[in-house]
């Protein structure tokens, strides 16, 4: 399968990419990855303010397990 541009239509199911001719179905594959690479886009593109990297900070040391 061809790799979908990230600025391609999407249906609204999100099973679809518009190729400029037709419909494609969309890779289950690709869909994951694709979703994913998004999802890192959208927190790469937020920007990180003195709350959010407190509430960060704060999670992980709760996560910490002292032996």
């Amino acid at each position: 399968m061809a790799d979908i541009p990230a600025d391609a239509p999407r249906s609204e199911d999100g099973h679809y990419w518009w190729d400029g001719a037709q419909w494609q179905l969309v890779d289950q594959s690709q869909q994951a990855g694709q979703q994913a690479a998004a999802g890192q886009q959208a927190a790469q593109q937020q920007p990180l303010t003195d709350d959010l990297f407190a509430n960060m900070l704060q999670a992980a040391e709760t996560d910490v397990v002292e032996a």
